[in-house]
């Protein structure tokens, strides 16, 4: 699981993700006048807003990290560009059918079945906010991934072998030594 990044790669999609849309959820709250949080100062109800998106929006950064790199393995992206509107495009598309499937459901706060509540609460606070906010942090969240999927990545074709090849000299040094070895034992 390590070895393709994956244990690295979903931990920066929740804690990179959840942040940012926190951020600018809470930027965006600010910059309108209206708090999330009553009664709280700016920093303190940043923190907790971001509290909450990890707990809230776990399930649902992880299965839109899931989305995202089978689509960019898909299709073939390789640039920071691809990865930043694939993250934007689909954070959004995430959030609105989230919020709209649990604005549908006509759930009352204490009929919400509680897994799915993990599912459909993030994205319907969310949408309340501004639904655009989604593609911003989305943008950023996938940044951060297409830096991990970058490292962890497969690499290409000869990149790999040029690293663990000897020198030519050493190559032909072992050759005859080992000659020297076969002939001996036999």
């Amino acid at each position: 699981m390590t070895r393709s990044g994956s244990l690295a790669y979903y931990l920066a999609a929740w804690i990179c993700g959840c942040f940012s849309l926190a951020l600018a959820v809470w930027a965006h709250a600010a910059a309108t006048g209206h708090s999330l949080l009553h009664g709280s100062s700016g920093a303190s109800n940043l923190l907790t807003v971001y509290f909450f998106g990890l707990i809230f929006g776990f399930l649902d950064s992880i299965a839109g990290a899931f989305v995202l790199r089978r689509v960019a393995i898909a299709a073939h992206f390789a640039r920071a560009w691809q990865w930043a509107a694939a993250g934007a495009a689909l954070a959004a598309l995430e959030i609105y059918l989230l919020a709209r499937w649990g604005n549908a459901m006509l759930w009352q706060p204490g009929d919400i079945p509680t897994v799915w509540s993990f599912f459909v609460l993030a994205p319907m606070i969310v949408q309340r906010e501004a639904t655009w906010l989604a593609a911003p942090a989305g943008a950023l969240a996938a940044l951060v991934l297409f830096s991990i999927h970058k490292a962890f990545g497969p690499k290409a074709a000869g990149a790999g072998d040029a690293a663990v090849a000897p020198p030519a000299g050493e190559t032909r040094a072992r050759s005859e030594t080992g000659d020297k070895n076969a002939a001996i034992s036999s």
